[in-house]
């Protein structure tokens, strides 16, 4: 379909930040540079803006996301009750399957080129998380986690992994949560998973002056 080959295009203009914070994003413009009808971009600009990576306004148009301090502390207090619930869930549900899913992430990051980017640990972040929700085979829980995705998403490829140790402790990081998992540690899991948010919020806020909005 049309409209998702435009939206897949957009949110990785805005995921890798060639669209900036605060940029407008015009729909002739748009149309004209991707040679595609209007109506795909219409489509694949709602879809953005459900993703959070945009918003509408009535006389600006569609914009990309910024977020004060504020409202990204907002985002990283939910992303880390989802975490927990996510990680008690896959605890109890997720099969031996699922469990090497997980583990096929950490592999790819093996698999990486040298040096490796913040874009790239980026969406291996998100993609390990995504395969824990999955695994906790909870419906509701890995809708919300959707809503939020991109979003986090944003933060970690272009402000949230200013800290150098993000690039060479992703693996082990993720590595020890697995173990936990597969051991079905429920209790040392969600310790680990809420420190392991913990940080990655810490690692956006060092990152603050390079694109987040200050609150009023």
């Amino acid at each position: 379909m049309l409209a998702d080959e435009v939206v897949d295009t957009l949110r990785t203009a805005i995921l890798h930040g060639e669209f900036e914070p605060g940029m407008r994003l015009i729909e002739v413009e748009l149309s004209n540079q991707m040679q595609v009808s209007r109506g795909p971009v219409r489509e694949a600009l709602v879809r953005l803006e459900q993703e959070g990576l945009i918003v509408n306004e009535r006389h600006r148009g569609s914009t990309v996301i910024k977020l004060s301090l504020t409202e990204v502390g907002e985002i990283y207090s939910l992303r880390t009750v989802l975490e927990c619930l996510a990680v008690e869930f896959a605890c109890r549900n997720a099969s031996d399957e699922e469990f090497a899913e997980i583990g096929s992430v950490l592999a790819k990051f093996d698999a990486l080129p040298m040096p490796v980017t913040n874009v790239e640990v980026a969406n291996l972040d998100t993609e390990f998380h995504d395969a824990v929700f999955r695994a906790a085979h909870h419906v509701r829980l890995y809708r919300s986690w959707i809503a939020l995705r991109s979003q986090i998403t944003m933060f970690l490829s272009q402000r949230g992994v200013f800290a150098e140790d993000f690039l060479t402790s992703w693996r082990e990081e993720h590595e020890v949560l697995l173990a936990m998992l597969k051991c079905r540690q429920t209790a040392s899991a969600v310790r680990e998973v809420g420190s392991h948010t913990e940080r990655a919020y810490r690692r956006l806020l060092a990152g603050q002056e390079e694109g987040v909005a200050t609150d009023p």
